[in-house]
């Protein structure tokens, strides 16, 4: 597909699958925060790449432009998008399948103690059928989350942009270090589904310049670093304010 296929306006939000189902805007937002703090943090256990958590939260907003909250769980969802971003990356890595393996492994045993809200290793039974559980749930929502993302699963993410304008601006570390974390927070917003990564890319660094006051200049043309990803001050402003509407 397209990536322009997968870019929405604010209109085509307010009539999505799950409001057409009965629920709110103001609900359906709730419900996308769920998701992505449950991906986050399991990503964080699991000492996941931060692009590797990324892809699993653009795979959940994506899958929830198409299907709606009521039909499918937020956690069962958000469990199978990890299953497969996992896949993906570590594919993509050419990394070995026992790694992969145990990686599956730990997501279905932190899915299982984050639902329950225990940070003690299964070691009953009861928790054991838990996991099994927890297992054949994301087997089978693994299933319906690539027909209804149509398998589109390598994605074109912020970061290579901002890192490509940082490095041509001679970004300190610290500047890139907090770009970064802004770009990466963009996944708990919709902010995706509006916005291609390279107008992300441009707002994690124009935010990034006003909090630290540090304005970046392209080192070889001396030209503001914007130039180097092709943006207009506009788009970013643009994009910006649309950020602060639609925070979770």
């Amino acid at each position: 597909m397209e990536l322009n296929d997968w870019l929405f306006t604010q209109e085509d939000l307010a009539h999505s699958p799950t409001i057409c189902d009965g629920l709110s805007w103001e609900k359906e937002q709730r419900l996308r925060q769920k998701g992505i703090d449950f991906i986050v943090k399991i990503g964080q256990s699991l000492q996941l790449f931060p692009t590797t958590t990324y892809i699993a939260g653009l795979y959940f907003h994506r899958f929830y432009t198409r299907q709606s909250f009521r039909t499918y769980h937020h956690y069962d969802l958000a469990g199978a998008c990890l299953y497969v971003a996992i896949k993906a990356e570590e594919d993509f890595r050419e990394h070995c399948p026992e790694e992969i393996a145990k990686q599956t492994c730990r997501l279905f045993q932190e899915c299982t103690m984050v639902s329950l809200k225990t940070r003690e290793h299964p070691k009953n039974d009861s928790l054991d059928q838990d996991v099994i559980r927890w297992q054949e749930t994301i087997y089978y929502h693994e299933e319906i989350l690539l027909e209804t993302l149509c398998f589109d699963l390598h994605l074109d993410l912020p970061y290579k942009y901002l890192f490509e304008a940082l490095k041509r601006c001679g970004a300190s570390q610290k500047h890139t270090l907090l770009a970064t974390r802004i770009a990466s927070d963009f996944i708990r917003t919709p902010l995706c589904l509006l916005y291609s990564s390279k107008v992300l890319a441009g707002v994690a660094i124009s935010q990034s310049c006003q909090l630290l006051q540090n304005p970046l200049i392209d080192q070889q043309t001396l030209k503001p670093w914007r130039e180097v990803l092709g943006l207009e001050p506009t788009l970013i402003k643009e994009a910006t304010e649309t950020s602060n509407q639609v925070t979770l």
